[in-house]
């Protein structure tokens, strides 16, 4: 008796217009290897999410990788909130596999904007869902 594997379903996620040109200018700047790495997509979604975070990482993503050291410093001194901190947290996380600093409950508290962000990318780097056209 053969036990039937169960399908893969991926979800399809859609971006704005301005969250994907940012995202492609992102993905574009990576090796096509790291083009196909779950963990540089997920970080690459959240990087582009917002116009000020995007202007602050494009410098430092490149065919070298993601510098987040440099990006979580400068996202700390710009923004006044924990919410885009807690979202480029939860990316390096995503990023690195290294152990998240910021807990479910401050992911919760991330606001409307971010906290469908961060969901998205968790199902990103999960192999859950694509980034839609």
């Amino acid at each position: 008796m053969t036990i039937p594997m169960p399908k893969k379903e991926y979800i399809s996620i859609q971006m704005t217009p301005e969250h994907r040109n940012r995202y492609n200018i992102l993905t574009g700047a990576l090796l096509e290897r790291q083009q196909s790495d779950r963990s540089y997509l997920a970080a690459c979604y959240l990087l582009s999410a917002d116009e000020d975070i995007f202007d602050i990482s494009k410098p430092y993503v490149s065919f070298d990788g993601i510098d987040f050291a440099a990006i979580r410093m400068r996202v700390k001194k710009r923004f006044g909130t924990y919410n885009e901190y807690t979202a480029i947290e939860v990316g390096y996380s995503l990023f690195t596999w290294c152990n998240c600093k910021v807990n479910p409950h401050e992911m919760a508290q991330s606001g409307p904007f971010w906290l469908p962000l961060i969901c998205n990318a968790l199902l990103i780097q999960g192999n859950a869902a694509n980034v839609g056209e």
